[in-house]
């Protein structure tokens, strides 16, 4: 009797997987969106998400992904999307294809490459899902722009003399850096050669000014002694209480550099 039972249950559970089986209807993929994570000035994640719809009574899984990406006509290499991902039956699930890439690669310089406002990318390849029916690959073929971070604007505030002497004179220059982009940015230092009423005084560097958000700007003092010896011109200024003031430098983030010049006429403080 308890062999009997047991062929039935066998029966009937081959039987219950044949009409799953039978029932089966092929799941489908639509484009979602593509953006960027994880920005810097040196590159960013893409990540291209797509929605798989299962319209089968039994949920289903990814077996496999087999794609490619390119920015601006460079490939980019493409990572792994997590391991586990389950659609649940007549339901849907996002999927995001996570590729790195380094704008520096983009073009043939850094800058040159930031100063474009978007850029165009391809991905193509298919996602493999485990159904009754076996693996079933779901191809794609998406193309598309990429919004490109901006270079942040520096701007010069006016100085302040922290101390005069008839040799020197040390000064806090104000730094504003505005961050004009919709998403955080990391900043590191910002330094480069200061020049007053003409004459090159030495060269500054800020601390780490870390996380801006976005839209938002950070001032930083950085300290810088002008010898009245070696910049006569400038001596001359700080006496008059304005000068023409110009920074040619550079501002770093995630590792890579941009040049950066900002000049303007200020007013010197006490």
């Amino acid at each position: 009797m308890k062999r009997l039972l047991v062929v039935c249950a066998a029966v009937l559970s081959g039987c219950s997987l044949l009409q799953n089986v039978a029932q089966s209807r092929e799941p489908s993929l639509s484009f979602k969106n593509a953006s960027l994570s994880d920005i810097s000035l040196a590159g960013a994640t893409v990540n291209l998400t797509f929605t798989v719809q299962n319209p089968n009574p039994v949920g289903i899984s990814l077996a496999e992904t087999d794609y490619t990406l390119s920015l601006a006509g460079k490939q980019l290499v493409a990572g792994k999307p997590p391991a586990g991902l389950r659609i649940p039956a007549a339901g849907s699930s996002d999927l995001t294809l996570p590729a790195q890439v380094r704008f520096a690669d983009l073009g043939d310089s850094l800058a040159a490459v930031l100063q474009q406002n978007e850029v165009p990318y391809r991905a193509e390849g298919h996602l493999g899902v485990s159904t009754p029916l076996g693996i079933v690959p779901l191809a794609f073929a998406q193309e598309g722009t990429l919004p490109l971070p901006r270079i942040p604007t520096v701007s010069v505030q006016s100085p302040r003399i922290a101390s005069l002497s008839l040799t020197q004179a040390t000064l806090d220059l104000p730094l504003t850096l505005s961050n004009p982009n919709s998403f955080a940015l990391p900043l590191g230092a910002l330094a480069g050669d200061l020049s007053i009423a003409g004459a090159q005084v030495g060269h500054i560097a800020s601390a780490e000014l870390g996380r801006v958000d976005a839209r938002q700007s950070r001032t930083v003092a950085v300290p810088v002694t002008v010898h009245f010896a070696q910049a006569f011109a400038a001596a001359q200024a700080l006496r008059l209480g304005k000068a023409h003031v110009a920074l040619d430098g550079h501002l770093t983030s995630g590792g890579a550099s941009v040049p950066v010049h900002v000049e303007r006429d200020v007013d010197f403080t006490r």
